[in-house]
């Protein structure tokens, strides 16, 4: 079988290949486009109430625990300090968090949510809502349990071995 003719000759191995990735390998790419397709799903929606998906996730962790440092919210983000530091700037902006100078060490600001989250919240909240049912349809109590307990066992393990691993 021959690649087809707008696929670079370079490519052709990658494309043709009847080569089966390894059940790891299967397991990566499936956690990876999970992640990816409900990111796309979640930003085309957040738009609606004109709000990115970057700042979408930064309102989501205050709400889970407001009053946290700009580090702590980037390192729960996974992302450097300076661009989350644009992203509260902007939603400071907007009027949904407001910084505060810490009690117990001035040099530090913690960011609060501001009333203005009771605007976007119950959006916010429906669209993950309905975000999981359209995933998870199809999926009984006990599966969505085993794999929920299976993931955060996955987590374990990865976090276990991040603690463990000197700074670079």
């Amino acid at each position: 079988m021959s690649p087809p003719t707008h696929v670079p000759a370079s490519h052709a191995r990658q494309v043709t290949t009847d080569e089966e990735l390894t059940l790891q390998g299967e397991f990566g790419w499936a956690v990876y486009d999970v992640q990816r397709l409900i990111g796309r799903i979640f930003d085309r929606r957040m738009r609606e109430i004109g709000l990115t998906r970057a700042q979408g996730r930064v309102l989501a962790v205050l709400r889970r625990d407001d009053g946290q440092t700009q580090t702590a919210i980037a390192d729960r983000l996974d992302m450097e300090r300076a661009p989350l530091g644009k992203l509260v700037d902007r939603l400071e902006e907007a009027g949904f968090v407001t910084r505060c100078i810490d009690e117990g060490d001035r040099r530090v600001k913690r960011v609060f949510l501001t009333d203005k989250i009771s605007q976007v919240a119950p959006h916010m909240q429906a669209v993950g809502e309905q975000i999981f049912d359209l995933a998870l349809a199809g999926l009984s109590e006990d599966e969505l349990e085993q794999t929920t307990d299976l993931l955060l066992r996955i987590k374990t393990n990865l976090m276990s071995h991040e603690a463990g691993e000197p700074e670079k």
